[in-house]
């Protein structure tokens, strides 16, 4: 297996390729902050949550990052442990004690502004927290511009956050930046040539379907600049151990069961189109693909990849339905695994190339045209974050969560906790209604029950 390692001094971290684009983007559509918010189960003495807060900046060092201009190309250095630090820290955290946090609506819109704050990368530190004191349970709003982070590490920030507070032993989570290439490169330098070109077939048929359909979206009048972004939470109507139950009745994984119902709730908006297509991005955590061989750790920073899932045809039973989402999700992960994504990837790890400015530029003209690439919705799942952040008998838990990221196109964050299937949604306000988004997720909670309904055979 070839090796593609980066080199990191004892302060100097590269960028990947997303993290580049993060950068280049950062001024076009403000500062991408992961905002989690963690609703504790028990009272918590606000000098705790601050010392704990503390040393996760020591233990994760990108968190004490900024992004920086090398000759040619941005990229991390990471700041001494020291009194600059402790000095932007006493600025990133902040006691917030008037929002209102039990009342549904003044959380929503807290954790809405938390989402349009906008971060120094070139000063630093790479995180805000916003703690509102509480006498049974107060919370914290953690956010992390993703240039940091993506959501599995941020995922495993809370973790350790929960484990400090809670007197547990917090781990070191060290850097490690390795080439992106790595987990899309085949096993032998001599099989390059037919995995590039079987990638480039698979994007060529890709764009061709792309061309000949009508993606469905949500309604949306098209602006040149990016505004501010909405936030749409709460959970589904229907308990998530009855979506499981009924993924597996259908032989499906519970994301595959809730992909098919975020498609299908698409389509139905052009029920007589024989050309409509729900066009869902999908995540996939590239992690596992990069080979055993190299010896990699947890890789804490970005390392997430995508494929699409095409799907059409409105009038598909629910077995047609679920069958042909699972085929479209196993064959996007295979994929990867068949090392047959690199055409795509390889032309991204080239943009770098073209430096900030005209990265920058680019973005800039295809939202003018309104070229970005035309999709129904990013969505991706976090899986039960409650029972991984939650340490066993420990007297202080997550009783309440929820997760959003600034994005420019829609995206919905599905999160199971407590046998809620949660589900946040953001979107451009510029361009789509706070009642539109209403409206359809009102239709995936119909769609959903539905879909149960008809596994159980009623």
């Amino acid at each position: 297996m070839m090796r593609f390692m980066v080199a990191i001094t004892h302060d100097i971290v590269p960028f990947n390729r997303t993290e580049h684009a993060y950068a280049a983007l950062e001024g076009l559509a403000g500062t991408m902050i992961q905002c989690y918010l963690l609703r504790l189960s028990a009272p918590v003495d606000t000098s705790l949550v601050k010392r704990v807060l503390r040393q996760l900046v020591t233990l994760y060092p990108k968190l004490r990052a900024v992004i920086e201009p090398g000759l040619h190309r941005y990229h991390f250095r990471i700041l001494p442990d020291d009194l600059v630090v402790d000095q932007l820290f006493e600025l990133a955290f902040e006691v917030q004690a008037h929002i209102e946090v039990d009342d549904p609506a003044a959380q929503l819109a807290w954790h809405r502004q938390c989402l349009h704050h906008v971060v120094p990368l070139e000063k630093g530190i790479g995180l805000r927290m916003w703690f509102v004191p509480h006498a049974q349970r107060p919370v914290l709003m953690f956010g992390v511009p993703h240039i940091f982070a993506d959501g599995m590490t941020m995922i495993h920030l809370v973790k350790q956050f929960i484990q400090g507070i809670n007197g547990l032993p917090m781990e070191a989570m060290p850097i490690e930046a390795p080439s992106m290439v790595g987990a899309i490169a085949p096993t032998h330098w001599w099989q390059w040539p037919a995995k590039v070109w079987r990638s480039r077939q698979h994007k060529v048929a890709e764009h061709r379907l792309l061309a000949s359909v009508n993606v469905q979206q949500l309604p949306r009048q098209p602006r040149p600049n990016h505004g501010t972004s909405g936030l749409s939470q709460g959970s589904l109507p229907v308990p998530a151990a009855d979506l499981r139950k009924a993924a597996r009745q259908l032989g499906v994984t519970l994301n595959t069961f809730l992909t098919a119902a975020i498609a299908q709730t698409f389509l139905e908006q052009s029920p007589d189109d024989p050309k409509a297509a729900a066009v869902i991005r999908t995540s996939v955590d590239m992690r596992r693909y990069y080979p055993k061989s190299a010896g990699h750790g947890p890789m804490w920073g970005n390392h997430v990849g995508a494929f699409l899932v095409i799907e059409q045809g409105p009038g598909k039973s629910l077995q047609e339905r679920v069958k042909s989402i699972d085929a479209s999700i196993k064959e996007g992960q295979s994929r990867f695994a068949r090392r047959e994504m690199c055409w795509t990837y390889l032309v991204e790890e080239l943009m770098p190339l073209m430096g900030r400015t005209l990265i920058g530029h680019v973005g800039v003209t295809l939202r003018r045209a309104d070229r970005f690439p035309q999709i129904s919705a990013h969505a991706t799942s976090l899986g039960d974050v409650c029972a991984y952040f939650n340490p066993k008998d420990a007297a202080i838990q997550v009783a309440q969560f929820s997760a959003a990221v600034n994005s420019i196109s829609p995206i919905m964050g599905l999160i199971e906790a407590h046998n809620e299937l949660l589900c946040a949604m953001i979107w451009q306000e510029s361009e789509t209604s706070a009642d539109d988004v209403a409206a359809f997720r009102q239709r995936l909670g119909a769609t959903l029950a539905r879909m149960v309904q008809e596994a159980a055979g009623g």
